[in-house]
């Protein structure tokens, strides 16, 4: 029986020794869990500091006043004066067009003119002439008129004659009768009545004709008026012609001076589009000579604004600029205008702002891209969150926290999140992260070890720092820009979320 029990005990020491191994195991893997577990946050201070704000946009460099020269006539290229980069003065010559099709068709304006210049003096001429044969027309007519009134006034003499003898016929007959006159006298009588109304015959005829020559001589006068009417209006045509042809000389004068290309402007030549012997068609569309800008010493930027940031852009801020040709330059230039016309690609707002900016050495050059800053306000001594808390959101899920010990580092096996979850996004909380000045936002502060959600509101930003307008924040609070969980051991060679020092140091603001 002794050997037997002493198997029995033995077996059982064996047993609890597996089951004291397992609890210990146990143990270990819950304390493991329990550290691997822990929640570690990266703190800031809430601070007082200076932002300015400001809208950082790119754009192209082009001169303030440019000019594109062109011309108004087609021909072949003569000659041309210039070349890139010239200086030219206002009037100066650029460049000449063949004049011989000009020429031409200047001369042959002017003799049109010529010719309709003598047309118009031969219509004149015929003018004046039935103006004259009108005028004679009118006086052979008051002519006829006082032959009419005479011839009127002898038949009417000759009818009183003729009157008068008959009545002395009729008072000789009854003479005759009673023998107081001889017979002679009756017959004179007779005769005197007879000759009398032959007069008067003649006098009517006399009329009648009078009456004739006046109506004749009438439309005579109306035929010469006519005439003069007729060439009159002949005149005026004449004259027309004269008026058009004096234009068309001047329209082919006009062209001929075209041919000779000016400089509109005191510059420099940006470009020459044109060489000796091309021809140029100006029939449908102004083909382009020359560019010239005023002076490379007044640049405009043009700025395609977001619509998100054109509201705090107004004219007469300051802007920098600075370009990739001289990276170690800023130019400083002034906002000119900010127009109101939309451009939208790809359903994307964006308005003009042109920013003007002053080289005394004409560095700048057109066509150059360049990034341009404009100072939309600033704000002295405002207290102040960095921009990551805005943006910051608690990890989801059950995880204990801890009290926070100056910043951890992600050394031993932590894993740290920053702003929106793990890896900068997912585990994000349905809220708004950031917002324009006057936007209501949460940023999360560490109090009693453990994150408290405040709510405040914002104001201008300089994509570092946002300022708080209210809300329950005070200068030294701490606002969380990261978290993580791990056991929170400074390992070597650990990183800080946020910037911070390898190796476990300290980073600014931790805590």
């Amino acid at each position: 029986m002794k050997p037997i029990s002493r198997r029995v005990g033995r077996a059982i020491g064996a047993g609890l020794i597996v089951v004291l191994i397992v609890a210990a195991a146990v143990v270990g893997v819950q304390r493991l869990t329990q550290r691997g577990a822990q929640v570690r946050y990266v703190t800031r201070p809430v601070t007082y500091t200076d932002i300015a704000a400001s809208v950082t946009e790119t754009g192209t460099i082009n001169p303030v006043d440019q000019v594109q020269v062109g011309s108004q006539v087609s021909g072949t290229i003569a000659s041309i004066n210039v070349d890139y980069n010239s200086r030219v003065k206002k009037g100066q010559v650029l460049a000449t067009i063949d004049p011989a099709p000009f020429q031409a068709a200047a001369q042959q304006a002017g003799a049109a003119l010529a010719a309709a210049q003598a047309n118009a003096a031969a219509t004149q001429s015929a003018v004046a002439q039935a103006s004259a044969s009108a005028e004679s027309a009118a006086a052979n007519l008051a002519q006829q008129q006082a032959n009419l009134r005479s011839a009127v006034a002898n038949a009417s003499k000759a009818a009183a004659q003729l009157a008068l003898a008959r009545l002395t016929v009729q008072r000789d007959a009854s003479l005759l009768q009673q023998a107081y006159i001889p017979q002679n006298q009756m017959d004179t009588d007779r005769t005197a009545a007879q000759t009398a109304a032959d007069a008067s015959q003649a006098a009517q005829a006399a009329v009648a004709v009078a009456q004739a020559q006046v109506a004749a001589a009438a439309a005579q006068l109306r035929s010469a008026q006519q005439q003069v009417e007729t060439a009159r209006a002949q005149a005026a045509a004449s004259q027309h012609q004269v008026t058009a042809a004096a234009a068309q000389l001047r329209q082919a004068q006009y062209n001929l001076s075209r041919t000779v290309i000016t400089s509109p402007i005191d510059g420099i030549v940006m470009a020459r589009n044109v060489s000796v012997g091309q021809t140029v068609a100006a029939s449908f569309q102004t083909p382009t000579l020359f560019t010239l800008a005023s002076n490379l010493t007044d640049m405009q930027i043009d700025t395609s604004v977001d619509e998100a940031d054109v509201g705090n852009v107004r004219a007469g801020q300051a802007a920098h600029i600075a370009v990739t040709a001289y990276p170690n330059v800023t130019f400083s230039g002034t906002v000119q205008q900010v127009r109101v016309n939309p451009t939208v690609v790809q359903n994307v707002v964006t308005y003009d702002a042109v920013v003007i900016v002053h080289d005394s050495s004409g560095r700048l050059r057109p066509g150059m891209t360049a990034q341009v800053t404009i100072d939309v306000a600033k704000r002295q001594h405002v207290l102040a969150v960095p921009t990551a808390a805005l943006l910051f959101r608690p990890l989801p899920g059950g995880a204990r926290p801890t009290s926070t010990a100056g910043g951890p580092v992600a050394g031993g096996g932590a894993v740290f999140v920053g702003p929106g979850g793990p890896g900068g996004a997912g585990g994000a909380v349905n809220a708004p992260v950031a917002g324009a000045p006057g936007s209501q936002v949460t940023v999360w502060v560490l109090r009693d070890g453990r994150p408290a959600p405040v709510s405040v509101v914002i104001g201008l930003s300089d994509n570092q720092s946002v300022e708080i307008t209210s809300g329950n924040l005070h200068e030294g609070d701490r606002v969380i820009v990261a978290q993580g969980r791990g056991p929170g051991r400074g390992g070597a060679g650990g990183a800080r979320p946020g910037g911070g020092a390898p190796g476990g140091g300290r980073g600014p603001g931790g805590r």
